[in-house]
């Protein structure tokens, strides 16, 4: 039988909720190639937004096109990448720089082989060096960090078709060459989803392991920077858990988001460990709230953001009502908070974000197809762009 993890709810009172009203979004620019768009991933180099999306023709699942763009502060398009060494790749997760080198990773296929990919963009948007990784028959790439000393860490998946343990690689910035690959076999079908380090280069990573028959499971990870394992913690909400992003705070502490389905019930968990593993606290956003948890972004104020989707309540004879973009500030131990929801279309659902004064998110939304937006949603205080690393 499956133990639930109780989960406590955090004290999520708004300072300003807003629907569509015209103080929400300072700009949003909506991304649409005539097909369906899927949002992965948004960075910033302080400056400049650069986004991650898969195009995909209607009903050709076969191909998919690894896409990235860059806008400026006004959400204005400076250039639009396809990746075009292959008909079939995913862009899922970006890390830029402050001086606007942008690294992706992701996947594409080579003759039936799936392939981890790992791109540097040069600031005008041409690739400078990419890197293929393949352990296995099947290698995914799924999140992307910066490592001190120049180096990036990557993580995803490897294995065959039928079984997939975590994967995380080290590569050098300046070059793409690899550093270390490792594998971690949690169950069956894993995938690492994000990684994130901290100064000292130890890695946390989120993911999904598949082995129990009630429902999919969220594990943590923190590893040394050599890639051995210091620990490994498992969230079970009792029914069907995905994983959604990871960051370091800069106390040492570890957040991440999680979206549990238990039932009909939809709920966004953030999950907090100090650095040797100890549970802080496990907390759902609001009292009853049906909502996703994807995104996460931590200030060098350490102020803590997360998107998502919230619905509008429970599905009524089985169909769930359209959801609405959701930011919020995380703050479990405060009185009040920032929050905006924001209907963007049919349905809509924050993916990722990134905060410098205000928070800018990357969200999917249903129109005639599945688009892609990226909105400026405007704080009432700015807070610090945390430098890089």
């Amino acid at each position: 039988m499956k133990t639930a993890v109780r989960v406590v709810t955090a004290a999520l009172l708004a300072l300003v909720l807003l629907g569509c009203g015209q103080n929400v979004v300072v700009w949003q620019k909506l991304i649409d190639l005539g097909g369906d768009e899927t949002a992965t991933a948004i960075a910033s180099d302080g400056s400049n937004y650069y986004v991650s999306f898969i195009a995909t023709k209607p009903g050709g699942s076969d191909h998919a096109g690894w896409y990235v763009t860059k806008l400026d502060k006004n959400g204005q398009e400076v250039w639009t990448q396809n990746y075009k060494g292959s008909a079939w790749a995913e862009c899922q997760d970006l890390w830029c720089d402050s001086l606007g080198h942008l690294y992706a990773v992701g996947r594409t296929r080579v003759d039936g082989k799936q392939l981890c990919l790992v791109c540097r963009y040069a600031p005008d948007g041409n690739i400078a060096w990419q890197k293929a990784l393949s352990v296995g028959d099947r290698t995914w790439g799924m999140g992307i960090c910066p490592v001190p000393g120049d180096k990036i860490a990557v993580c995803g998946a490897a294995g065959s078709d039928t079984n997939t343990d975590y994967m995380v690689a080290e590569l050098e910035r300046s070059d793409g060459r690899t550093d270390w690959v490792r594998n971690y076999d949690q169950s069956h079908n894993d995938v690492a989803a994000r990684i994130d380090c901290d100064p000292k280069g130890n890695l946390a990573l989120v993911g999904l392991r598949s082995d129990n028959a009630a429902g999919a499971d969220v594990t943590l990870m923190m590893l040394k920077p050599d890639g051995d394992t210091l620990w490994s913690r498992r969230y079970d909400s009792g029914g069907d858990d995905e994983p959604g992003d990871i960051v370091f705070d800069p106390f040492g502490n570890i957040l991440a988001t999680a979206t549990a389905a238990v039932g009909d019930s939809v709920r966004c968990v953030i999950l907090e460990y100090d650095a040797a593993g100890g549970a802080i606290r496990k907390a759902a956003y609001g009292a009853q709230a049906q909502a996703t948890g994807k995104g996460i972004f931590v200030t060098r104020d350490a102020d803590v953001f997360v998107c998502g989707k919230l619905y509008a309540g429970r599905p009524v004879a089985g169909k769930q009502e359209p959801g609405k973009l959701l930011v919020f500030q995380y703050k479990p131990t405060a009185l009040s908070v920032w929050e905006r929801q924001y209907a963007a279309g049919s349905d809509a659902e924050g993916v990722d974000l990134v905060v410098n004064g205000d928070a800018y998110v990357v969200a999917n939304v249903k129109n005639k197809t599945n688009d892609v937006l990226v909105c400026r949603i405007a704080r009432p205080a700015a807070a610090s762009w945390p430098p890089g690393r």
